[in-house]
């Protein structure tokens, strides 16, 4: 026969230990759940996000950031970039629940204003502890008691159209090796709605079709001006414009940077708007 206070006994001990674990649950956020618990709303497109920060409070009072500068978080695998006006500054990161954990942040060494330093400072601060960070409507990262408010950087600044978007030359690749344009040279295009290519090789403009399918752009033949023009890099301009705008060529865009690939070389562009019509 079993003994009445034992039965009692087990009962309370196992009431105990239910309470136990319920308030550890509580008191450790890590307990709330590991990576592969994450709210798939967490992080869109896994862990790749950009995030723009559109308001920062204090102790609950607004903190102003040096005027004209602004705080980017992006998520890349598993390494937080951030920049706040100046210097850029990178780590790991690891996610449990919302407890965000940054090691190793690093920065790189470009001297700025002060104040535009300084606020550089105070970021890096924030995280030396661990943060919380969440995203969705009330999207936020949280340290102590200093509160960023965070939109998704599509919805702050959407990539500029490919079509109707006109596009100025900044930078040429070859293989491994890079070269802006040379200083007085203006090169860009155009693709109208019609798909019709509006090209200016810093010399010469011409048009020609231009048929885009997803992330592809295939050039058609172009007829053109037949300018001789002579100038420091107006030959690598005129070539590179040539050489890549032309065939089967892919493509992308973000916010407003334009990257078109041929093979191993590869032209990058701007956005630049276009004087409105009167």
């Amino acid at each position: 026969m079993r003994n009445p206070r034992f039965t009692v006994f087990s009962v309370l001990l196992a009431c105990l230990s239910i309470v136990l674990v319920g308030c550890g649950d509580q008191d450790d956020p890590s307990a709330r759940g590991g990576p592969d618990a994450l709210d798939p709303g967490l992080l869109p497109n896994g862990h790749h996000a950009t995030y723009v920060v559109t308001g920062v409070t204090d102790k609950g009072v607004p903190r102003d950031l040096v005027k004209g500068s602004e705080i980017r978080l992006r998520l890349d695998g598993d390494r937080l970039i951030v920049t706040a006006g100046c210097n850029t500054m990178s780590g790991t990161f690891r996610l449990e629940g919302t407890r965000m954990t940054v090691t190793d942040l690093a920065t790189t060494e470009m001297g700025c204003a002060a104040p535009l330093m300084a606020q550089d400072t105070w970021v890096a601060g924030l995280f030396d502890k661990p943060v919380q960070f969440t995203t969705g409507k009330d999207a936020a990262l949280i340290s102590g008691v200093v509160v960023l408010a965070l939109a998704d950087r599509a919805s702050v600044s959407p990539d500029k159209p490919l079509v109707g978007t006109e596009w100025v030359l900044d930078g040429i690749v070859s293989g491994e090796s890079a070269s802006s344009v040379p200083e007085g040279l203006k090169a860009s295009f155009r693709i109208t709605e019609a798909g019709e290519a509006l090209v200016d090789d810093s010399c010469n403009s011409g048009s020609g079709p231009a048929a885009v399918d997803g992330d592809r752009i295939v050039w058609g033949d172009r007829s053109t001006t037949l300018v001789a023009c002579i100038g420091r890099g107006q030959e690598e301009v005129q070539d590179a414009i040539h050489e890549v705008l032309r065939g089967a060529t892919t493509y992308s865009i973000e916010e407003r940077s334009l990257t078109v690939t041929r093979g191993d070389r590869a032209l990058t562009f701007r956005a630049v708007e276009r004087p409105k019509a009167d």
